[in-house]
């Protein structure tokens, strides 16, 4: 008789690049226990923390290296602990979830059950990973002295920025604000210290076209697991576009 599986090895979309300079995608995870279970009543944790203390538990080690220290799950980019936690909830519960949808068109309640084997994911390529995204804006920032920006570097995001934001439950744009200011690494000319005073208002400055074209460069361009959906509605036949909530996959009863 053969022992049940404990252990599943997994491949992150990005990876974590160690001191030398090496890149280590191959990682095992191991199902989820009481102790992660017991994360989920614990009213203290944000979102993030969550992610943080869940991947942290059930992350084992990288197969070609050491086992993965706690400050490490904080510092990873969130494309692989998206991915990690799509991983752990299918070595768990399996690939099956069920999911609940409104439509935009009628507002009837839709359920489907999503297939999170049938995910896709975008990884990066080999050679140096490459966390930083360009982005050219059309309109710009233009500041006090006339002077328009449209050059924009963005590192992607980790998880301490995750944790970071998660403070801002009461207000998602702020949030989603705060989370590309953090990524900023470059805006044309400005100078550092004025992106640090002046931000979010900044970023509230730029036009919607310049606004979604950064959300798609960190949601739609870099590696991960792509989650978007699009769902049809039974009732009125319409079809929109949505997201698959990663808060969703544990219902644990």
């Amino acid at each position: 008789m053969s022992l049940p599986r404990r252990e599943f090895e997994v491949e992150l979309p990005l990876g974590w690049v160690d001191d030398a300079g090496r890149v280590h995608r191959r990682c095992v995870i191991q199902k989820m226990r009481g102790h992660e279970e017991a994360l989920f009543y614990d009213p203290s944790l944000s979102a993030g923390r969550l992610v943080t203390e869940l991947i942290k538990g059930c992350l084992v080690r990288f197969v070609d290296g050491p086992e993965a220290p706690a400050p490490l799950v904080a510092r990873m980019f969130s494309a692989d602990r998206n991915f990690l936690v799509v991983q752990i909830r299918r070595v768990t519960l399996g690939d099956e979830v069920a999911c609940r949808y409104t439509c935009r068109g009628c507002g009837a309640d839709i359920a489907v059950t999503e297939d999170l084997g049938r995910l896709a994911v975008r990884r990066a390529g080999d050679g140096p990973l490459r966390t930083a995204l360009r982005v050219e804006l059309a309109d710009g920032y233009r500041d006090g002295e006339g002077v328009t920006h449209q050059a924009l570097e963005l590192r992607l995001p980790r998880g301490d920025d995750e944790e970071f934001v998660a403070q801002m439950t009461d207000d998602p744009l702020r949030a989603r604000d705060a989370l590309v200011l953090r990524c900023i690494q470059s805006f044309g000319s400005l100078r550092r210290a004025t992106l640090e005073a002046y931000g979010l208002k900044i970023l509230r400055d730029l036009t919607l076209g310049d606004r979604r074209a950064i959300y798609r460069a960190l949601d739609d361009d870099s590696p991960g697991v792509d989650f978007r959906r699009t769902v049809t509605c039974g009732r009125c036949g319409d079809s929109f576009k949505t997201t698959l909530e990663v808060s969703g996959f544990f219902d644990l009863g």
